[in-house]
């Protein structure tokens, strides 16, 4: 079987978009917890509320620091472009030990690890639904020994 050129982009604005929705649903949960007066103190509410709000604003950095910006794959290789340099990786099909695909609702992702020990997941919190679908499809078709969450 030969598989087609896939290739799919990264935008922040998915990631922020995520982000946002999910700081949003847990600010909301900490809002009804400290109308419950033995619940959550107001001073805990706030440090709470700063906490979450911090560990997502890291996110969003890490992201631009160190995430995958655009994923490739080729018949033989799967090209990775890394951070705000867009730092080139390049994953040949035979060094590849194990891939593991994740479908889960809201948390699609792969992991791939090679036989020299080095791990790379990808996640599809910065890329469009429908790209992630068909690379999910194509690292599937293109790796070693699948297993399935």
């Amino acid at each position: 079987m030969r598989l087609r050129h896939v290739s799919i982009h990264a935008h922040p604005r998915y990631l922020i978009a995520t982000d946002a929705s999910a700081l949003l649903l847990v600010e909301l949960a900490l809002f009804c917890l400290s109308r419950i007066r033995f619940a959550v103190s107001p001073l805990a509410f706030l440090l709470l509320g700063a906490a979450v709000l911090a560990g997502f604003a890291a996110d969003v950095c890490f992201w631009f620091w160190k995430g995958i910006r655009a994923a490739e794959i080729t018949e033989e290789v799967l090209f990775l472009n890394l951070g705000r340099s867009f730092m080139a990786q390049a994953l040949r099909r035979t060094t590849i030990q194990t891939a593991k695909i994740s479908r889960l609702p809201g948390s699609r992702k792969v992991r791939l690890r090679t036989f020299s020990g080095q791990r790379v997941r990808i996640t599809e919190n910065a890329f469009p639904r429908e790209g992630f679908s068909r690379f999910l499809a194509a690292v599937e078709a293109w790796g070693p020994r699948k297993n399935q969450d």
